[in-house]
């Protein structure tokens, strides 16, 4: 059983991490505890941690991890706005970008965010983070844009054949 701090939410029913006062493995733990992500104040502090360069790569991973269920959240665009913003970063660690796009594929998305999944493609970005933004396209076809990025990619060395069978199924 952890020893990890925690404050009680506005309404008294639900226990929140206080991540201000853990490190390492217990805030590790205390992020992949999340099973919802719904209160902004607990949204605010998994965003920060997954923006702070200064924290372990694999707590920012599971920080992005967690994001990804704010889908519903009033500060969606915000949570947007920083992915892409890192994403973008030619600083960032790569897993971490790998991540961040994963948790793209997961929430609403605009063409915004499809323009981001483009632009990693056309890049030179490590290749699971270029299968991440593909990820992106094929969760999202539905947003304008997506499918036509696809289909610009039927003949792609690497995304070919499966932005073929997305388009093409059977």
């Amino acid at each position: 059983m952890s020893d990890m701090n925690y404050n009680d939410n506005d309404n008294n029913k639900n226990k929140q991490p206080d991540f201000a006062a853990v490190r390492g493995e217990e805030k590790l733990q205390a992020l992949r505890d999340l099973i919802e992500l719904t209160d902004n104040h607990l949204i605010h502090q998994v965003l920060a941690i997954g923006l702070d360069s200064h924290e372990e790569d694999l707590v920012r991973i599971e920080a992005w991890r967690a994001l990804g269920m704010a889908g519903s959240s009033a500060l969606l665009d915000e949570i947007l706005h920083a992915a892409a913003q890192l994403v973008r970063d030619s600083e960032e660690d790569e897993d971490v970008q790998n991540y961040v796009l994963q948790t793209l594929a997961l929430l609403p998305i605009t063409e915004a965010e499809i323009q981001l999944a483009q632009e990693v493609l056309e890049g030179d970005a490590y290749i699971l983070v270029k299968w991440a933004a593909f990820a992106i396209l094929v969760a999202h076809q539905h947003v304008s844009g997506a499918r036509s990025a696809l289909e610009s990619l039927q003949y792609h060395p690497d995304f070919g054949a499966s932005a073929r069978r997305e388009l093409h199924p059977n």
